[in-house]
């Protein structure tokens, strides 16, 4: 039987809150320094930009060496079960939720069809045009089509190379992107990175699985912390100062969110109290349906609170400016969507569209 990782669970907790609290604070993308609380939730996106990345860790973690355990035939049918049924499943519905209920909206979330139809549907499908926060189950579920590519690397103990598609991952999206804004630069990058390294958010999938397995020293840990937490620092400094400085502007997410994963990972293993590491493995099973099902419990919330929704603009706007928008609803939503979650997945049927 496949031992528990617990600080897997806390950092499926974690991601889900960040993810919740990312998409309270919208205002950040959409508003200016005239709304009372723009900066707070500039500030609020810089701490919580770990949220999906934490996913694809934890999802490299515990999949990567998938070959120990399942073949390959049997990875990818758990796959589909765990990930594409849901995905397709509410796809459809979030796409009949526009159709039907277009004047209620959701923020963020589903996308306007004005024009519904099996083409409109496919094609807005190809390419992620009808729940905006779904992109995460594309990328997830191109990360699984390559696993059995790179898990060869896991079977034959190639950990070496595993960290060389990471320091590649790293520098294509992190530094090259930190260096065009330090020296105003315009690259191209089609033609100088390996798409299948440098894409889909591979580079934390690996490192989630080079992290479970303690490839590092303690040492090169501690080293990977600080940088991690200084480069958290300075992206928090640049939200302060409005970017008013070159150097601080394009720092990735990446070394941030690693050492976030470090910390967890390391501060979790010091836990001996049972009944809090099952409380967390519970709340971590309602993760994914808190994740597919937040958009409408959010529009719900700001109807209700606010007699507010996304079709009106211009009067819904100031509802993301409002401190209980941005602070609790967050908070909130994750308390009783995981009562909610918890509670559908005891019905069998339920579970295959909410796993």
């Amino acid at each position: 039987m496949k031992e528990r990782l617990h600080y897997i669970d806390f950092l499926n907790c974690l991601a889900i809150l960040f993810v919740l609290i990312m998409h309270s604070a919208q205002l950040a993308h959409f508003g200016n320094v005239g709304y009372s609380n723009f900066k707070a939730t500039v500030l609020l996106q810089t701490i919580c930009i770990p949220a999906v990345c934490i996913f694809f860790m934890n999802s490299g973690a515990t999949l990567l060496d998938y070959r120990s355990r399942d073949s390959t035939r049997t990875f990818i049918m758990k796959r589909c079960k765990r990930v594409l049924v849901p995905f397709i499943t509410w796809t459809i519905i979030y796409y009949l939720y526009d159709v039907f209920f277009s004047k209620y909206g959701a923020f963020p979330g589903p996308i306007s069809h004005f024009n519904p139809g099996i083409r409109d549907f496919v094609l807005a499908f190809l390419n992620n045009d009808i729940n905006n926060t779904f992109w995460f189950f594309y990328i997830v579920i191109s990360l699984y089509i390559v696993t059995p590519i790179f898990s060869i690397l896991v079977d034959e103990n190639n950990g070496g190379v595993l960290l060389c598609i990471v320091i590649g991952y790293f520098i294509f999206n992190d530094v090259l992107c930190y260096l065009q804004g330090l020296f105003h630069l315009t690259l191209n990058a089609k033609y100088i990175t390996q798409p299948l390294i440098s894409s889909s958010y591979l580079g934390y999938f690996i490192m989630g699985y080079l992290i479970r397995i303690d490839y590092f020293s303690k040492r090169v840990e501690n080293v990977l912390m600080i940088a991690g937490f200084t480069a958290f620092i300075l992206s928090v400094l640049n939200t302060l100062t409005n970017g008013k400085y070159v150097y601080l502007n394009n720092i990735g997410p990446f070394l941030y969110s690693i050492a976030l994963y470090m910390l967890i990972k390391r501060e979790t293993t010091k836990i001996t109290n049972q009944r809090v590491l099952n409380i967390f493995a519970r709340l971590s099973g309602a993760t994914l349906g808190i994740y597919i099902l937040h958009p409408l419990f959010y529009a719900l919330f700001d109807k209700v609170v606010y007699d507010a929704a996304v079709r009106n603009w211009r009067a819904y706007l100031p509802v993301l400016n409002n401190p209980v928008h941005i602070y609790l609803l967050p908070i909130l939503t994750y308390i009783l969507l995981s009562i909610l979650v918890l509670a559908l997945k005891k019905i069998k049927i339920i579970r295959y569209i909410l796993p």
